[in-house]
């Protein structure tokens, strides 16, 4: 289980009053084009047969080969996910579900960091983000300026050289391992009633009691309303929380999930021996090989209405 440092709350979309909003005060309004554009849809699934039905008619076995976004994020997987006695298949499936949530997740922070490197361009890269003055500077956009306000919001800093490297996205492979071991592939009961892929401690928000509990704990495993979300507060932790600096200075080297799980080691409460078996599952599944997937997540970026502030994470 992860050793949450930072709780946070998410706005998702498909935009709710709130996220129009949000994208207002940011400066990310959409055109009536984009805002009809297409976009993934989260769906639900209440059986095995029926998600498979859906990995078969939407091609999701081959994410690789697509050059457009896919129409569907699976939302959760099935109460009788389980169930599935071929566990070399059960294992395939689960990687193809979550697939298309964590492209989502990862081409929202490419997003955001991209339009954060080409601003500080604009400005000369300054040591740190003084707001106060930006909002003089006349090479900034108003919506430009928001957009700074918003990111060294949720990243919990205005340190450039440290927003830089919380703005990041996290290897693929390391990703799926981590979902593979935190959730048992898929089976475990947090991921099936929470949605809870990455084993994320909470003390502050809706979350289910282990069963086996030490009566003077208090924490629950956060309950998500879907593995999009899910993913999306997975790579935040990664990117904010205090337990990961070295994970983040380390990814400034190298995007070699092998090499950065060694910096996991307070990700759960076995240490180094996590490390261990995150680099175990990567090279025995062959995991590796879904980093394409990640290169080639242009559609997503490309087509996706995306903002800094679609999930701005509450200070603690």
């Amino acid at each position: 289980m992860i050793l949450n440092m930072k709780e946070q709350k998410f706005i998702r979309c498909p935009l709710s009053y709130l996220v129009i909003l949000a994208l207002i005060l940011c400066g990310c309004v959409l055109s009536p084009k984009e805002r009809t554009s297409s976009q993934p849809t989260l769906v639900s699934v209440h059986s095995t047969e029926e998600l498979i039905q859906l990995l078969d008619k939407y091609d999701l076995w081959h994410l690789e080969d697509k050059n457009s976004l896919v129409p569907v994020v699976i939302k959760n997987l099935p109460p009788d996910f389980r169930k599935i006695k071929d566990k070399t298949l059960r294992r395939n499936i689960f990687i193809h579900t979550i697939l298309p949530s964590i492209l989502v997740a990862l081409a929202e922070v490419k997003k955001e960091r991209i339009h954060l490197i080409r601003i500080l361009n604009k400005i000369d890269l300054p040591q740190s983000i003084d707001l106060e003055r930006l909002r003089k500077d006349k090479r900034l956009s108003l919506a430009e300026i928001n957009f700074l306000t918003n990111l060294t919001q949720k990243y919990r800093t205005t340190n450039t050289t440290e927003l830089l490297k919380r703005v990041n996205t996290v290897p693929l492979s390391l990703i799926l391992a981590q979902a593979a071991i935190e959730s048992k592939w898929g089976t475990s009961r947090f991921a099936l009633e929470g949605n809870n892929l990455y084993g994320i401690w909470t003390y502050k928000r809706d979350g289910i009691v282990p069963l086996h509990r030490d009566p003077n704990a208090h924490h629950k495993v956060t309950k998500y309303s879907s593995i999009l979300e899910a993913t999306r507060d997975y790579l935040y932790n990664l990117n904010v929380g205090w337990a990961y600096a070295q994970f983040r200075e380390a990814r400034l080297k190298t995007n070699d999930a092998l090499k950065l799980a060694q910096y996991l080691v307070r990700y759960s409460q076995m240490g180094f021996l996590y490390s261990v078996k995150v680099k175990k599952i990567i090279t025995k599944y062959h995991l590796k090989q879904y980093d394409i997937y990640a290169k080639q997540i242009d559609p997503y970026f490309k087509h996706l209405n995306l903002c800094a502030f679609t999930h701005l994470g509450d200070t603690d």
